[in-house]
């Protein structure tokens, strides 16, 4: 197979775009750089110039997913004007996102990083950031003196949860099944439900 070649930066962006496309069919696990550079059509060891080994392109990934995941959430809150349904709607975009992109919340949640790289924790922090901040602008609304971060990883903590589930037992969806409703506004009551006192 005739090799391309591609300038500096042309190069990594390549990279980049070969590894989305494995991630939208492939487990983290079944990707190898070999794979990587075959389906970016370069050479093995043109892959090495940017990236010493697949955790690091696999790092690179998961801060595009947060910074994707960040994106959605945000809108999801500020299409309401109801921040409690803004609230609402944001915790279902986080679910849906591990729906649609289970390979992506693979690689951002379930892989254990000992010293994630400065790009990583930002997009974590900035993602964090859009949920405290919704949270924050629902309890000003609600008249409730609740500490925004505490609540906002209550939150955090019931819709990754129940992603988790979805995705490790498909438990919810069999529960949503025998209560005769579809996934989405089940997923929706369940989070309706864990607000409620506000």
């Amino acid at each position: 197979m005739k090799r391309k070649t591609y300038h500096h930066g042309d190069l990594r962006s390549a990279l980049f775009k070969a590894c989305h496309k494995l991630l939208v069919k492939r487990e983290p696990n079944e990707i190898t750089l070999r794979l990587v550079a075959d389906l970016a059509g370069v050479s093995h060891s043109a892959i090495y110039r940017h990236f010493k080994d697949k955790e690091e392109l696999l790092e690179v990934m998961a801060a595009y997913g947060f910074q994707r995941l960040a994106q959605v959430q945000k809108r999801a809150f500020e299409r309401e004007k109801s921040r409690t349904e803004g609230l609402i709607q944001l915790g279902l975009s986080y679910i849906k996102f591990a729906w649609k992109h289970p390979n992506y919340y693979k690689i951002m949640f379930m892989t254990r990083r000992d010293s994630p790289g400065s790009q990583l924790k930002m997009a974590q922090i900035k993602s964090y950031s859009v949920l405290v901040s919704a949270c924050r602008q629902t309890l000003k609304e609600k008249q409730k003196q609740i500490e925004p971060r505490a609540y906002a990883l209550m939150c955090w903590s019931m819709v990754h949860g129940y992603s988790n589930l979805c995705l490790e037992t498909q438990f919810p969806q069999a529960e949503a099944q025998a209560l005769k409703q579809k996934n989405l506004p089940f997923a929706r009551q369940v989070i309706q439900n864990a607000i409620l006192p506000l």
